[in-house]
């Protein structure tokens, strides 16, 4: 129990820390947000929502997949998620590093590097959860 809050806590403190990174670009960073729409990176409540929301549906998909469904088909589902988080952050990656959002500011640019690498770690975490119960349970 203490451990799995351990992990929780640890993953709302970095949930708050992007939120908070991605809420406050520089002034080119603000611009951008402001000619591109991204009304929910604006301000730090709205960010929150944004990042919670993410981080809040991957779990539940991660909780999901553990409760319904046996650990050697689930470690295929958390194989599939994590895929996906990895093509994510090489997106994340491509994207930032195109001269425009390089002048976005520092801060911004890690938020943004920050919620696919919570992503990741958060799949493996279930990946190697569920690959230890397959293992744990013969016959499955």
């Amino acid at each position: 129990m203490k451990r799995n809050l351990t992990s929780t806590l640890l993953l709302v403190v970095l949930s708050i820390t992007d939120a908070y990174m991605l809420a406050h670009p520089n002034l080119v960073g603000r611009l951008g947000i402001f000619i591109y729409k991204h009304d929910y990176l604006k301000t730090l409540p709205r960010a929150l929502g944004s990042v919670g929301l993410v981080v809040g549906l991957s779990l539940l998909a991660c909780e999901v997949i553990r409760r319904l469904t046996v650990p050697s088909i689930a470690a295929r589902w958390y194989l599939l998620l994590l895929a996906l988080g990895w093509a994510l952050f090489a997106y994340v990656y491509i994207t930032f590093s195109s001269f425009t959002y390089q002048l976005t500011g520092k801060s911004f640019i890690y938020g943004a590097h920050l919620l696919p690498i919570l992503l990741i770690g958060l799949f493996t975490k279930y990946l190697i959860t569920a690959v230890y119960e397959a293992r744990k349970t013969p016959g499955v």
